[in-house]
């Protein structure tokens, strides 16, 4: 058999390239250079991070003869990952760095992981690494879920004590707390003998109760409060409170709230609403109307929001019809009547109180002769007109036009309005605010007819009707009597102390027409609470009657 001169040229050609160049489907077949494995220089053998963050992987690899592959492999963490680079690249590559991003939505604090890093280079030569993952880290600072008011009285006695309560947590480990208590002359602080001092923690939570005897005398102080976790991956994080407090004689204080719950964890878990903010009526008086839905409830009053101390007003243990100034001595008001409305008149200066109760049929508001769900909303406003626009009548918080939550009216008392509202991270506006006022719904978004503004945009208790006055009309009987009962029968003297800037007396029609006359009792605050709440489902609260706001966590 003959074979051609020119098949004899190509087959040796072919066998002199397979032994002298390197073939295109041989991954192993570039040029060696020092026939080393590669060098892996991660950013550390270890992470501690909480559960559910990411894993990020860095490091720098090299090789002289060109890496090829990464492996990435944890069973634990479901992670088998191959990082290809002669396919990202189309050959190996002398340096590399590495950025991989593994996660851990799926486990639980606590565990631990190991990943094993394996990089081959053009030669097959491996270096394997190990990296470790311990779900134990502690990325977030501790939170106060009690502590002191910034502003605090203490009253000056025979022995004068201010009651330093604070409660710490956090979702690792608090390692210790600080507690610095300074009086203040001026600009200058003086450190308190025996401060600062360091309590040291035990777990996730620390509390600390503690009655300090400080002079009689009248004078100022700060006391400020520093809790620390421990390093666990990203540092030291602290988290600190400052309060200044004043010790003195009792003062006139423009707000005391009452206190419905039973522990100061309640008391601070609300987002607003949680103590009561009542009526600054005269000098040292003081009145709120409560809705008492189950007997057994036990109330008290007091001027600092957050804690039953340093005062708190309720009836002595010595003697009942007196108001004593501290919890531990004297009882809570326990009031026995369920479904019915309290109204509670105090004086600080004579520690004297009253105590009326009234049916839910008594309770006039704004909205007592509307029929909540049917066609009573006159859209138009045109209440003389025989055949006025008629839509149903509802509100709820409005942040925007045709964006109101609709509240629901409680069977029970017609005057409590709830809304379960679930509040997404897009809830909130572009600085971070929740926003909202109560307000009324129709067709064309929302419409001044049935509103209300809250006393404390930042932190509200009070939730006063800013709406309309409506005169009879075919449509509805009308809200004078409810104008009555808040503004115009009251003591002349209650009147002028509350609404200094107001004309005496009270006029209804000018309510309706003037919203600069409305301004005089009602201010024109927005709910605007800011840091606002996490994300999540809330219960928000309306008594058009007592006229309070409260909102929880459901």
């Amino acid at each position: 058999m003959k074979i051609s001169k020119h098949l004899m040229l190509a087959g040796f050609l072919l066998s002199a390239c397979a032994l002298t160049l390197p073939s295109c489907d041989d991954d192993n077949a570039w040029p060696e250079v020092d026939g080393l494995a590669p060098s892996v220089s991660l950013n550390g053998v270890e992470v501690h991070i909480e559960a559910g963050m990411n894993i990020s992987i860095k490091g720098k690899l090299t090789d002289a003869d060109g890496i090829t592959t990464i492996h990435l492999e944890s069973p634990g963490l479901y992670l088998d990952k191959t990082i290809d680079l002669v396919e990202l690249y189309g050959e190996p590559q002398k340096e590399y760095d590495l950025d991989y991003t593994a996660q851990s939505l799926h486990h639980l604090d606590g565990e631990e992981f190991i990943i094993t890093i394996t990089v081959t280079d053009a030669g097959g030569r491996q270096t394997t690494e190990k990296y470790t993952v311990a779900l134990d880290g502690d990325f977030t600072a501790p939170w106060f879920s009690i502590k002191p008011d910034e502003n605090l009285t203490i009253l000056i006695k025979d022995k004068t004590l201010l009651k330093l309560n604070f409660e710490v947590e956090d979702n690792a480990v608090i390692d210790y707390a600080t507690i610095d208590l300074k009086k203040v002359d001026g600009n200058t602080e003086t450190p308190m003998p025996g401060f600062p001092r360091t309590i040291k923690g035990d777990g996730n939570k620390l509390t600390f109760t503690e009655a300090i005897e400080v002079p009689s005398e009248a004078a100022v102080y700060k006391a400020y409060i520093t809790a620390y976790d421990i390093d666990k991956g990203d540092g030291v994080h602290t988290v600190t409170t400052e309060s200044t407090i004043n010790v003195q004689d009792l003062p006139d204080f423009p707000v005391i709230y009452l206190a419905d719950v039973d522990n100061e964890a309640d008391l601070n878990a609300d987002v607003f609403g949680v103590p009561i903010a009542m009526d600054h009526i005269g000098p040292y008086k003081y009145r709120v109307h409560y809705y008492n839905a189950t007997a057994g409830t036990k109330v008290c009053f007091i001027p600092q929001k957050g804690s039953f101390g340093p005062i708190c007003f309720a009836p002595s243990k010595d003697n009942a019809a007196v108001l004593g100034d501290e919890l531990e001595q004297e009882n809570k008001l326990v009031l026995d009547k369920a479904g019915v409305y309290y109204e509670f008149t105090v004086d600080t200066w004579n520690r004297s109180y009253e105590t009326t109760t009234y049916a839910i049929s008594e309770a006039v508001s704004p909205i007592t002769h509307m029929q909540y769900g049917g066609d009573m909303l006159n859209t138009w406003v045109d209440w003389n007109v025989s055949d006025p626009w008629m839509q149903q009548f509802y509100f709820g918080p409005a942040s925007g036009p045709d964006n109101v939550v609709r509240m629901d009216q409680d069977s029970k008392n017609p005057n409590i309005f709830t809304v379960e509202w679930n509040l997404k991270a897009d809830t909130f506006d572009d600085n971070g605010d929740l926003k909202f006022i109560i307000h009324n719904w129709h067709s064309h978004g929302w419409w001044n007819y049935a509103a209300w503004r809250v006393d404390d945009s930042g932190d509200p208790s009070k939730c006063m009707w800013y709406g309309l006055y409506f005169p009879n009309n075919i449509a509805f009987t009308g809200n004078a009597d409810w104008f009555q009962w808040k503004y115009i029968n009251i003591p002349e003297s209650e009147y002028r102390y509350m609404y200094p800037n107001a004309p005496y007396p009270f006029n209804m029609d000018t309510w309706g027409a003037d919203e600069g006359y409305r301004k005089n009792f009602v201010p024109d605050n927005w709910v605007k609470v800011n840091p606002h709440p996490t994300a999540g489902t809330y219960i928000v609260t309306l008594d058009v009657h007592a006229e309070r706001i409260k909102m929880v966590r459901k």
